[in-house]
């Protein structure tokens, strides 16, 4: 008759590590927010003609860690 053993961590630096690194990814998962970031502000169209139609592009990248979500846009 075979007896079954209760299964114990043979290195208890593992198990520390392993805690640490839970800690710091649930922490890093809460905590990742978006951050928008814009190559200009603003952009002057001179002087434009009348009865003409005008546009310009803005560039920006997310350089946060978490999702940007671009729900409204409007001419300020």
């Amino acid at each position: 008759m075979k007896r079954a053993r209760a299964i114990t961590t043979a290195n208890p630096l593992a198990t520390v590590c392993v805690a640490a690194l839970a800690v710091i990814f649930s922490t890093a998962f809460f905590f990742s927010r978006p951050s928008i970031e814009f190559e200009k502000l603003e952009y002057d169209f001179g002087e434009v003609p009348e009865k003409t139609e005008q546009s310009c592009e803005f560039v920006f990248r997310n350089k946060g860690s978490g999702t940007l979500k671009i729900e409204r846009v409007s001419a300020g």
